[in-house]
């Protein structure tokens, strides 16, 4: 068998290297994304809750505003 067909046989067994600069990076960026990810489950509630009180405020300004518009008389 040639020599160059016993090379693309051989198995190659490389001994482990350290972490690359750029899987420290990668790794660090994903432990980041992950806690940002928990924390932002925990703000939902809050997140909800503030989204919830300005829509009413929203709703209450817009009726307001038409029952204005109504006493007024401009509604027609």
């Amino acid at each position: 068998m040639p020599i160059w067909i016993k090379r693309l046989l051989r198995k190659h067994v490389r001994p482990p290297r350290g972490r690359s600069p750029g899987q420290q990076a990668a790794s660090s960026a994903l432990v980041r994304a992950e806690a940002a990810q928990v924390a932002a489950e925990l703000r939902g509630p809050e997140v909800t809750a503030a989204a919830q009180q300005i829509r009413v405020a929203r709703e209450r300004n817009h009726f307001a505003e038409l029952f204005q518009t109504l006493l007024e008389g401009r509604g027609r």
